[in-house]
Parts: C-alpha cells; sequence; structure tokens
C-alpha cells in the first residue's frame, strides 16, 4: 500500500499545481454602445462607458475611448 500512497500524493501535487497554474476564467462583456463624457475627480475628461454581460448592464470609466469588450470575473 506504500505505493499507492505515493501515487495519490503524486496525483493531488500535481492537481494543485494545475489548480495554482491555470488563471482563472475570465468572461466577456460587451459594450452597449452607450457613452457619456464625464470629468474625474482629477478634473480630466473621461468616457463613462455602458456593457452588458449576462442580461446585468454596469458602467466602467476609460480616459480615451470605449473599447468593444471588458473582461469581467
Amino acid at each position: 500500500m506504500p505505493q499507492l500512497e505515493n501515487v495519490l500524493k503524486k496525483i493531488i501535487g500535481i492537481t494543485m499545481l494545475a489548480a495554482v497554474a491555470c488563471p482563472a476564467l475570465a468572461a466577456t462583456a460587451n459594450w452597449t454602445g452607450r457613452q457619456e463624457m464625464v470629468q474625474t475627480v482629477t478634473y480630466q475628461s473621461a468616457w463613462n462607458c455602458q456593457y452588458m454581460y449576462g442580461g446585468q448592464t454596469f458602467w466602467r470609466v476609460f480616459k480615451t475611448s470605449c473599447p468593444s469588450s471588458v473582461e469581467v470575473q
């Protein structure tokens, strides 16, 4: 049985290494086409962009323009 224990330890070690090495899966939200020019707290102009993922909308601010998609977790 010691051989079985060593094999199980190796399998567990490889599984843990793979879990750490693999990045978290990110999903992609798409830009709805809505944007508003806003002023930041540092008095700079920026774009507030609306995105949709899974039927939910949310806003993100960007300096220059709205990307067509953004990653979400």
